[in-house]
């Protein structure tokens, strides 16, 4: 979450004693101004007593008396960079006294690795000549500290790559989001269902100061007729007291994993497992369910936050701190099981995780293109924004997102819409090194970072052909050329609405399954996919019954024979489940065709496939008794065949249930 660096300020305050005590009192100092060290001498005693305003004051009168009093400005940095870090301004003081002892005296081997300290924040202010020359006055002392020659020759590298990525920039052009969002003192990390109609982000209403801690919560608002309606709380089952926060939801809006932290008191609530957990709720109706900890498979004895969510649901990214990692912050894996479990979480690897931090992943609804926040990789300064391939046969690494997009400051916190053409992100509002303020915005998505694979998505809902009841059913959406299952959703048990995406570059099997009901299939082919626009479908079910008949779709043949295709055993196996979980079904196995040519032929053509259906079926465990095929040629029409379309309805396969036996 945005603001859990706070939570160090608790754990610096408690050792900011041992800091300034542990420091040994110097016998001669820097300065033979007697008043001057008279006030250090006094800083140092508040500043033991933990009373660092005091303090303040005390070095400050130190360093009037003498400006090139070294050890006083070394003691101001410390103290706005351990304690007053979140002071506005806090970072320019801390360069100044930096600056003040360097230009005192710069070949001091006690003070010239802050060469590389300045250097770093010129890095993160985005003044890169001056951070190479910062840099390379360090290495020219030669001094004899791996740790720190390697931060410096760091900043040189980073400065040659910005300075060469800034020659080639992308066409980035972000506008804010328009009122009536935008409302919040801060609101930051938005993400969308697939449909672009909801969105929801965490925010903070009113600004935090030393005294007041932030409290962040979930908002939510939806689009209609082109316009955003304003933010409100997500619910009350989500949003407490405390603090909720960087969220994900599933592509249909019916899944949320989100942050949930230990309040400011320290007490557990909720059972946390670590400082922060990932919680999970289920939206049926209107309503969002009672969150439930993601269990010790995701959550760990340390910090888990900032969850992405596959499309479906089923597949969870997130950064954590845990131990088994590359370095600091790490991002992690993990996958629902078929009994609804999550899996122990893994480590996404060196192509992903570096030694140092990793945030913020994005898993787009292709569910192979990932987006995520580093400083471990090659980048303009701070985080940047990478992207790769989960799925590349390649392996390749991650690709650095370029400039504009990614440019000194530290860049957190991005989504992509289902059909790769916008992005939406946070800008944050800075001054003297401080984020004052935070918006949401969005832009279009330059062709070079777009996801390779984009999709679409079909929606609508589920009801009884006779009732006209909405329906609660499984929905599989399956590739028929690897025999994949791509996704599993179930419909709304209340409202029966159910959304799917579907990946352009594909042929898909989407089945519709409950128990009762007879066997519902549809075809999608999304192999030249990208003019593809999304689909609103309502599907039938209609109750098992004699005379009920159906449609096999997905069953393919060799052109003008009955062979039967590969990619036709998806639809069969599940018409093969079928009827072993129905066994009192008795049905026919039709064949149909169009006008176009001989009818004898088309007559044969069916009675031939049917038969091929039939024995795929009994030879797949069904028994022949309960079976029989029929060639009914143009006999039967489903549709016109005055158009391609038409005709092409009337080229199908399809299965009446001839009667029930009893059981």
């Amino acid at each position: 979450m945005k603001y859990q660096n706070q939570f160090w300020l608790l754990f610096l305050l408690l050792i900011a004693g041992l800091l300034f005590t542990a420091q040994p009192v110097q016998a001669q100092y820097s300065t033979k101004n007697k008043k001057a060290i008279k006030y250090y001498q006094k800083a140092r005693e508040y500043l033991r007593k933990r009373r660092y305003d005091e303090g303040v004051e005390y070095l400050e009168k130190a360093v009037k008396k003498d400006a090139k009093f070294l050890e006083a400005h070394y003691q101001l940095a410390s103290i706005y960079t351990r304690i007053f870090f979140n002071e506005q301004g806090a970072g320019e003081k801390v360069m100044g006294h930096y600056r003040q002892i360097l230009t005192a005296d710069p070949t001091n081997k006690r003070y010239i690795h802050l060469n590389v300290v300045l250097g770093e924040q010129y890095l993160k202010n985005g003044k890169y000549t001056q951070a190479r020359n910062s840099a390379r006055r360090y290495l020219d002392a030669r001094i004899n500290s791996p740790k720190v020659n390697l931060r410096a020759e760091r900043i040189i590298k980073t400065c040659d790559y910005a300075s060469e990525g800034m020659k080639n920039p992308l066409a980035f052009k972000p506008t804010q989001l328009p009122k009536p969002l935008n409302t919040l003192h801060f609101q930051y990390f938005p993400v969308l269902t697939a449909d672009q109609n909801t969105m929801i982000f965490t925010g903070v209403k009113n600004p935090p100061s030393r005294r007041i801690a932030p409290d962040e919560s979930m908002y939510v608002s939806y689009k209609k007729d082109g316009l955003w309606s304003a933010p409100a709380s997500i619910s009350e089952n989500i949003n407490t007291a405390d603090n909720e926060g960087t969220c994900s939801i599933s592509a249909d809006g019916k899944v949320l994993v989100y942050t949930v932290c230990d309040n400011r008191r320290g007490r557990v609530r909720r059972g946390v497992i670590g400082g922060c957990d990932l919680f999970i709720s289920v939206k049926v109706g209107d309503k969002w369910s009672e969150p439930k900890n993601l269990g010790p498979n995701v959550n760990s004895r340390s910090w888990e936050s900032q969850p992405s969510l596959s499309a479906d649901g089923n597949t969870l990214y997130f950064a954590s701190r845990r131990r088994g990692g590359k370095g600091g912050l790490d991002i992690w894996m993990s996958k629902r099981g078929a009994d609804g479990k999550w899996l122990p979480a893994k480590n996404l690897g060196d192509r992903v995780n570096t030694s140092g931090d990793e945030v913020s992943p994005f898993i787009h609804v292709n569910g192979r293109t990932l987006y995520f926040s580093s400083d471990g990789h090659q980048g303009y300064g701070g985080k940047d924004l990478f992207s790769v391939d989960l799925f590349s046969l390649t392996k390749e690494g991650a690709k650095n997102l370029g400039y504009p997009v990614n440019d000194h400051r530290d860049q957190v916190g991005l989504f992509i819409t289902t059909d790769g053409k916008k992005g939406f992100y946070t800008q944050e509002e800075m001054v003297n090194d401080r984020i004052t303020t935070s918006v949401l915005a969005s832009f279009d998505m330059p062709e070079e970072i777009k996801p390779k694979i984009t999709s679409n998505y079909v929606r609508g809902y589920v009801y009884d052909m006779k009732t006209k009841q909405k329906l609660e059913a499984a929905i599989e959406l399956v590739d028929v050329n690897t025999r994949q299952l791509q996704t599993s959703v179930k419909s709304d048990m209340k409202n029966g609405s159910y959304l799917i995406v579907l990946n352009n570059g594909a042929e898909y099997a989407l089945e519709v399954k409950k128990s009762g009901y007879a066997f519902k299939s549809m075809q999608f082919n999304y192999t030249k996919g990208k003019d593809k626009k999304p689909l609103e479908i309502n599907i039938g079910l209609e109750p098992i019954g004699a005379g009920v008949v159906f449609t096999i779709n997905n069953v393919f043949f060799e052109y003008n024979k009955y062979t039967l295709l590969d990619k036709s055993k998806v639809e069969l196996d599940n018409l093969v489940k079928f009827l072993k979980e129905n066994p009192e079904i008795n049905g026919e196995v039709s064949g149909h065709t169009d006008n176009i040519g001989d009818k004898a032929r088309n007559k044969e053509l069916s009675l031939q496939r049917a038969h091929a259906v039939r024995d795929y079926l009994v030879e797949n465990g069904i028994d022949a008794s309960r079976l029989v095929y029929k060639g009914y040629g143009d006999t039967q029409p489903a549709a016109s065949n005055d158009t391609e379309e038409g005709r092409a309805k009337n080229r199908r396969m399809e299965f009446k249930i001839l009667k029930l036996n009893k059981k």
